[in-house]
């Protein structure tokens, strides 16, 4: 490993150990760095609404199969 490598390595390690940290007092919610944290946490993790390309709107408009057409799909019609 050359030394530019080597560094960017103890960079990567570091943040991961940052991170941990932060999740570990942020599951504990005793003290007010604990919320803090929590609350930092949830902000970066949400996923906004517009580029969630997990969201559906047949499911989130509540638009399901009526009977007749679930019976009519199921019968391969």
């Amino acid at each position: 490993m050359t030394r530019s490598q080597n560094k960017a390595h103890q960079k990567k390690v570091r943040a991961i150990k940052i991170q941990l940290w932060m999740v570990t007092r942020a599951s504990r919610n005793k003290t007010m760095l604990d919320r803090f944290l929590r609350r930092l946490l949830e902000k970066a993790m949400t996923i906004d609404p517009q580029n969630d390309f997990m969201k559906d709107a047949i499911i989130d408009e509540d638009e399901g199969y009526d009977p007749d057409e679930l019976d009519r799909y199921q019968r391969g019609e």
